[in-house]
């Protein structure tokens, strides 16, 4: 395999969750270590803190579809979906 072919194989790896946690909203707690993505299993919205210090609200987060962003907290204020897994 030539270099830019495993440079490809190498950054596809990398792009895919690689362990699953459940996540209990919070305000002040943030997550042990970010994740790269989330699902929930019953929809609503989720209000989240990115890993650069922004936030905002995904609306309307379907059953079974991944959000993906480097995320360090999911809040409990304007989260309305439930079920969250976080994708490591």
């Amino acid at each position: 395999m030539g270099i830019l072919a495993e440079q490809l194989k190498n950054q596809k790896e990398a792009q895919v969750p690689q362990g699953i946690v459940s996540i209990t909203p919070s305000d002040t707690t943030k997550l042990a270590k970010p994740i790269r993505a989330f699902m929930v299993t019953a929809p609503g919205d989720v209000s989240l803190l990115m890993n650069d210090g922004s936030s905002g609200i995904y609306p309307g987060c379907v059953a079974g579809t991944q959000y993906m962003g480097k995320i360090v907290r999911i809040n409990a204020t304007a989260t309305s979906a439930t079920g969250i897994k976080g994708l490591l």
